[in-house]
């Protein structure tokens, strides 16, 4: 079991991504970086990195840019991870928050969500 959103929580996030071959398929022509992190937290943010669908690099993130950002309170991602609220429904509900754009989360908003629900099948200690 990992703490949420820890260096440790990434790489098993990103192994169970891996994994998942529907995801990967749907976003075979989707490559960013993704960070995480929890709001008002001094926790550090993690990231991901994404090329054609399969993730290749992941751990704490630096000051470098990203292409997709999401926060939210502690609350929020268990909410989100354990599917008492989809991510269109949290977004909306400014739960959770999102920077990067919008035009290309939408297009792959279908796997973006998956990616979201997926958080929930990783061991975690809250």
């Amino acid at each position: 079991m990992a703490k949420f959103l820890t260096e440790e929580w990434i790489k098993l996030y990103s192994e169970e991504w891996n994994k998942n071959e529907k995801l990967k398929n749907d976003l075979k022509s989707f490559s960013a970086k993704i960070k995480y992190y929890i709001q008002d937290s001094n926790q550090p943010p993690v990231f991901i990195e994404v090329k054609n669908g399969e993730v290749v690099n992941y751990g704490l993130a630096d000051d470098s840019k990203y292409d997709f950002e999401m926060w939210a309170t502690l609350d929020n991602w268990k909410i989100l991870a354990t599917g008492q609220m989809g991510p269109k429904a949290a977004m909306l509900t400014k739960k959770l928050n999102f920077k990067g754009s919008m035009i290309k989360a939408m297009k792959y908003m279908s796997p973006f969500e998956e990616s979201l629900r997926m958080m929930g099948k990783i061991p975690t200690e809250w």
